[in-house]
């Protein structure tokens, strides 16, 4: 069965970098080197949602497969969402760095652990022991890149996300989310937290109809990462652990000139690295700015 599929894109200069904190991380909150798949599709859905007049709430059950959501209209883009990936080039790099800070931890705190931190205001074991753990020294992580060019790209499955929303008692007619995209993909404002900050680039954003498609056997070169059970590179290409759009973690192929947990160099130009892609994944271009923006899905 043919799918009804929407490609977004865009080019972004990032401003100093990005927070993404790591998913269930309690002590020590690093940064991920690159946007994970959930945090692009927020990204480009923020703008759309607010274009259409989406009302968001929260889930009845904010459990969402590997994950947690705290917002109804995010888990209806996810389960509409094809593929979600974002890769660097140009000059520079991303290097996660952490510095210890103070924050208000006690939301992390549970069972015997909050007990523990319970005591009288103005007592001794107040500020000698509850203080302490209520506000540790943590090391909390962001991922600097300021100036660095970050291509994003979200393919949606269009019949997928309207059936959503008339489930969720939203009308929205194909052309009506058409024209509201085609605007929605100029107002990506920010990667992750609110201080991401990232300018557009009008050149480089688009979205199309029907994209490109390749099929399992076929070859694609890209700048973005890609799942590692969904391709076979023809060279070595690093590989970094990042949280997929169920939240779990994966192994992604990055193309660059290297790449950790901790610091991506990426290449100058956006000549992208061939792979083959692989059962039962397929891969997903704008007719234009091919090796920029493919994106592979499951």
């Amino acid at each position: 069965m043919n799918q009804n599929i929407r490609v977004f894109y865009t080019s972004t200069t990032l401003s100093w970098g990005f927070t993404v904190r790591y998913k269930e991380v309690s002590a020590a909150q690093p940064s991920y080197i690159l946007p994970p798949p959930t945090t692009i599709v927020g990204a480009f859905s923020y703008p759309l949602a607010r274009i259409l007049g989406l009302v968001d709430k929260l889930p009845e059950n904010k459990a969402y497969k590997n994950g947690y959501l705290v917002s109804k209209t995010m888990k209806t883009f996810l389960e509409s969402t094809i593929a979600a990936s974002a890769g660097v080039v140009g000059e520079g790099g991303l290097v996660m760095h952490q510095e210890p800070s103070k924050i208000h931890a006690s939301i992390y705190k549970g069972g015997e652990e909050a007990n523990r931190i319970r005591a009288e205001p103005f007592t001794k074991k107040f500020y000698g022991e509850s203080l302490p753990k209520i506000f540790p020294v943590q090391a909390v992580g962001a991922t600097y890149a300021p100036g660095v060019k970050l291509y994003m790209t979200w393919v949606l499955d269009v019949d997928k996300l309207l059936k959503n929303l008339r489930e969720n008692g939203v009308q929205v007619g194909e052309e009506d989310l058409d024209s509201a995209a085609r605007i929605a993909v100029h107002g990506v404002t920010r990667i992750g937290s609110k201080e991401g900050i990232v300018a557009v680039d009008p050149d480089l954003t688009g979205y199309e109809r029907n994209p490109e498609i390749v099929n399992p056997g076929g070859k694609i070169r890209t700048i973005q990462y890609v799942p590692s059970e969904c391709v076979d590179p023809e060279e070595m290409i690093p590989q970094i652990t990042l949280p997929y759009l169920d939240y779990s973690p994966r192994l992604f192929y990055i193309p660059s000139e290297s790449a950790s947990n901790i610091l991506l160099k990426p290449y100058s130009v956006p000549i992208g690295k061939w792979l083959r892609v692989k059962h039962p994944c397929k891969a997903y271009a704008p007719r234009e700015f091919k090796q920029e923006f493919t994106s592979v899905g499951i």
